[in-house]
């Protein structure tokens, strides 16, 4: 899975959800890869919420999870460590969704932080803005960790 782009705060909680951290109308740039290769997880997080002063800018540092999410045809579910503004010891969970082509206006971005902070389609920030998420298929090569499967 792969994907970036931006999402846009609509200051619109979910009902029995928590509302959004980004600021209504504020851009939050976002750009995210996940899977299994060679035994292992992989993948990368660079998240950056344009509403605080300065930026918060998140960094992943590592992929600790990767797994189906809500409809295991569309979307995935990735979770690691990450860097916030330089200091390490945070975790993420990323959920994203390849809604359609192209990805913008349909295609889904959600981010959780340990820090409290929440964005995106599953607090009411509505699909990506502009971007695309691209959920590629499976490679029979690649051996996935113990226990783990993610076919379609």
């Amino acid at each position: 899975m792969t994907g970036g782009g931006f999402i846009v705060g609509t200051g619109t909680p979910l009902p029995n959800e928590e509302p959004s951290s980004l600021a209504t109308g504020a851009k939050a740039n976002f750009a995210v890869a996940g899977g299994v290769k060679n035994g292992a997880f992989w993948g990368h997080l660079e998240y950056v919420d344009h509403s605080m002063s300065p930026p918060m800018q998140v960094h992943g540092t590592s992929v600790t999870g990767y797994a189906f999410g809500t409809d295991p045809t569309t979307d995935r579910v990735i979770t690691g460590t990450a860097r916030i503004n330089g200091v390490d010891g945070f975790t993420y969970m990323v959920e994203v969704s390849d809604i359609a082509e192209p990805g913008r206006g349909v295609d889904r971005f959600s981010i959780e932080l340990s820090n409290g902070y929440v964005a995106g389609f599953n607090y009411g920030d509505g699909p990506i803005a502009g971007g695309n998420i691209q959920l590629h298929k499976a490679n029979a090569s690649n051996t996935p960790p113990p226990g783990f499967s993610c076919q379609q």
